[in-house]
């Protein structure tokens, strides 16, 4: 009987620990994870791989740098480091994310994404949306104005 217990608690121990880490293998489910998943892609030259990170209207922005940086420009980086991740949720459906990016040749630099939740997944925008250039734009009228 015990041999039960022990195995059926083992078997409770390795679903609860394998459902935890599939969170990890599945970058959509946090403004964090995307923006990590998303940072290190680009920045290594996985272009094909950052474009299912980003919306619909942001591969034409992709498809820019990979025509623009060739694969050479990559050769022998694989990994960047990332430091902590800072969100600022704007509302329930956009956030802010901020970060220090340690890049392959050994530089750092800021980074700020805009990461959207769409059908329950968050993917990082590199457009704004046509709200956003409206309410940019009035805003530069009334600058203009006063």
């Amino acid at each position: 009987m015990k041999k039960h217990i022990k195995l059926a608690l083992f078997c409770l121990a390795f679903f609860l620990l394998e459902a935890g880490c599939g969170n990890s293998k599945n970058p959509y489910h946090s403004p964090k994870s995307i923006t990590k998943a998303f940072a290190e892609s680009l920045y290594t030259g996985k272009f094909d791989e950052a474009k299912q990170y980003v919306t619909p209207e942001s591969v034409p922005i992709i498809n820019f740098y990979q025509h623009a940086f060739p694969p050479e420009n990559f050769e022998g980086c694989d990994h960047i480091g990332i430091g902590e991740i800072t969100v600022r949720e704007i509302n329930d459906s956009t956030a802010l994310c901020k970060c220090i990016l340690t890049l392959c040749n050994g530089k750092n630099s800021n980074s700020s994404t805009k990461v959207v939740k769409k059908d329950g997944k968050w993917y990082v925008t590199l457009r704004e949306s046509e709200n956003e250039k409206k309410e940019e734009a009035e805003k530069q009228i009334k600058k203009f104005n006063n």
